[in-house]
């Protein structure tokens, strides 16, 4: 039996980045910080297997798993243990390039986050950003959907921060979050987090998600302009077209989005379905076209998300198998047993926790 694999494989088109990439974008600064730590940029980049000239052009691309051991590699180097935090403690919308440009043109955060959500894989096909309300509260986060990728904690204080910068230019002078939830735990030195944040940091967390009051959904963008923002739409459209989205991915994405912010019972082919505007056997034969199921895209989204939970958080295996909508552990465990050949219990003993 095949086992479902963390990335489904995309066809990208050409100069759109593929399944498991980001774009360079934002770590195009590593080189200027190893030399402002005394490294010579091309040992640590070339010992972690890169090419250093991918850092010529923020539109190339890098594999998440590749990120993961370079910026492993820069933090070992350079001594910082909060690297992806000084490394992205300044970008926001400028590192996502049309993305970025066509967000600061909407009408309110809530609808810049959405459609940031909805186009981010033009820039980032290797996580899935969410939005979700909590009675008083919102919550704008992050989750790596490929599992097999070390130094993810540096790959999330990266997001977290450009995060929390894109929602201050979003919503003005003097925007500040709630809360900041992070997958990993508290590092030694927290004084970098508590001044780009100046807000309570929870470490351990169950996600890693900028909190903040719901009722700035509604705040105007300091720069919206319907026209604008219409015509940049329609250049999204233009590249959501030539990247030739498989239904499988975007069924994916849309699975994981729901299971990361709670919503469970609408994970079902039916709640899927209505969704994309289908009957549920027109979905179901239409993933069949591509060589799937909505089936299989399901145990594929389940398995990636509890491989990261197994190894981003110390989550119990109950609260993980609730989260994966499975009545018990064991339930939970025997599936994992039949995606992976052994235990979760042995799988994160391998892997550990960020």
């Amino acid at each position: 039996m095949d086992r479902p694999t963390g990335c489904l494989p995309c066809h990208a088109g050409a100069g759109l980045i593929a399944a498991g990439e980001v774009r360079m974008a934002p770590l195009l600064g590593l080189p200027q910080l190893l030399a402002g730590h005394g490294r010579d940029p091309h040992v640590t980049i070339r010992a972690a297997g890169v090419d250093p000239a991918r850092f010529t052009d923020p539109e190339n691309s890098i594999g998440f798993t590749t990120v993961g051991r370079l910026l492993t590699q820069a933090a070992a180097d350079t001594g910082n243990p909060c690297l992806g935090l000084t490394l992205c403690r300044h970008h926001g919308l400028d590192v996502l390039g049309l993305l970025g440009r066509a967000v600061r043109l909407a009408p309110d955060v809530g609808s810049a986050l959405r459609a940031l959500i909805l186009h981010l894989h033009l820039h980032d096909r290797g996580a899935v950003p969410a939005l979700w309300e909590a009675g008083p509260h919102a919550l704008f986060g992050y989750s790596i959907d490929c599992a097999d990728v070390l130094g993810t904690q540096h790959i999330y204080d990266c997001a977290l921060a450009v995060m929390q910068n894109i929602l201050r230019e979003l919503a003005g002078p003097g925007w500040r979050a709630t809360e900041v939830r992070l997958f990993r735990t508290a590092p030694a030195l927290l004084t970098p987090y508590r001044q780009l944040y100046r807000a309570p940091l929870r470490f351990g967390a169950q996600q890693a998600a900028v909190v903040f009051p719901a009722a700035d959904l509604k705040r105007p963008c300091p720069e919206a302009d319907p026209l604008a923002y219409a015509a940049a739409l329609r250049q999204l459209a233009a590249l959501e077209t030539r990247a030739d989205a498989r239904l499988a991915d975007q069924v994916q994405r849309v699975l994981y989005r729901l299971f990361m912010s709670g919503e469970v019972e609408a994970t079902d082919l039916a709640g899927i379905a209505r969704l994309f505007a289908l009957h549920p056997r027109t979905l179901n034969r239409r993933l069949r076209a591509e060589g799937t199921s909505f089936k299989a895209v399901l145990e594929a989204t389940r398995y990636a998300i509890a491989r990261q939970l197994l190894r981003d958080t110390r989550l119990p295996a109950n609260d993980i198998a609730l989260a994966l909508g499975y009545g018990s552990a064991a339930a939970f465990g025997h599936a994992f047993r039949r995606w992976s050949g052994t235990t979760a219990i042995r799988w994160r003993s391998r892997h550990g926790a960020a």
